[in-house]
């Protein structure tokens, strides 16, 4: 799941070539009308309402769009922490039962191992269907991006062409230090966010500490280098924000997975103590 949707993420550059608003008369249909004309829309408003400051405009749009992620986000590294910790736990129980998934020749050989699988999820208080939030961020994200990009490349208003400057790069052009930036930032995101990963996931996770920052590199260089600027912002809240909450959800899975094998000990315990009792009737 989350490689399709990392496919579809870098295929990006791509999708966006194939957009063409220059001419006015082309400016319409759903995907212009619903993000491309509100960024545009928004970018124009911020920056009016900031003294022309369209660099900190982008920066207050970026910091929104991650704080409304930021619930979303914790969960998946709440949940994370403790996948990562309870697979481990689980893994003799697992591993039988996946073995006995790829053998299944019939669909109630199939069946009949899910619901093994499932038994041992709730055994092990393991919840498949949280990590479906993992795409969440991407999905968010890709709506905005296609706005952001048509709103600075065929922007309306044209104010932020009129007033480009912010720290020492023209928004409205490309910049080698902000893309440099932006591809160092993405690189630390991915290193940091692969002590969330399970081992089983950490090999997606090295290709994206390269191809992450290859694919900034490439979009930045040849578009405004207010991109870049969304990047780094962004890249930069998620390496703080990963970091920390690693640190402390690390923490609680710890707590909740020694909660998890005393409940799962004293289960053992009573079942124990059955089995004894029936052998002496």
């Amino acid at each position: 799941m989350k490689i399709k949707y990392l496919t579809l993420f870098l295929l990006l550059p791509f999708i966006l070539s194939g957009c063409n608003y220059a001419d006015p008369d082309n400016r319409s249909g759903f995907f212009y009308n619903t993000f491309a004309k509100p960024m545009d829309l928004l970018l124009n408003w911020l920056g009016t309402n900031l003294n022309h400051n369209y660099g900190l405009a982008i920066i207050l749009i970026v910091l929104t769009i991650r704080f409304i992620m930021l619930p979303f986000m914790l969960s998946q590294t709440k949940q994370g922490q403790f996948m990562r910790k309870v697979l481990v736990l689980a893994k003799t129980e697992l591993t039988p039962i996946q073995d006995k998934i790829k053998r299944a020749k019939t669909q109630e050989e199939r069946l009949e191992a899910n619901q093994d699988m499932m038994a041992v999820y709730k055994k092990y208080e393991i919840n498949p269907m949280k990590n479906m939030l993992g795409c969440l961020p991407v999905l968010v994200q890709m709506p905005i991006l296609f706005g952001l990009y048509a709103a600075l490349r065929w922007p309306v208003y044209n104010q932020i062409t009129a007033y480009p400057d912010f720290l020492w790069f023209n928004l409205s052009q490309p910049d080698i230090f902000i893309t440099a930036i932006a591809a160092i930032l993405y690189f630390l995101q991915s290193l940091v966010s692969l002590e969330n990963m399970p081992k089983d996931q950490k090999q997606m996770g090295y290709v994206l500490m390269i191809v992450s920052p290859a694919f900034i590199i490439f979009i930045s260089l040849t578009s405004a280098s207010a991109l870049g600027l969304y990047w780094s912002v962004s890249a930069l809240f998620l390496v703080i924000q990963m970091y920390l909450s690693n640190k402390y959800y690390a923490k609680l899975a710890d707590q909740k997975l020694e909660t998890l094998q005393q409940s799962l000990a004293k289960g053992d315990k009573k079942k124990h103590v059955k089995t004894v009792k029936r052998k002496k009737k």
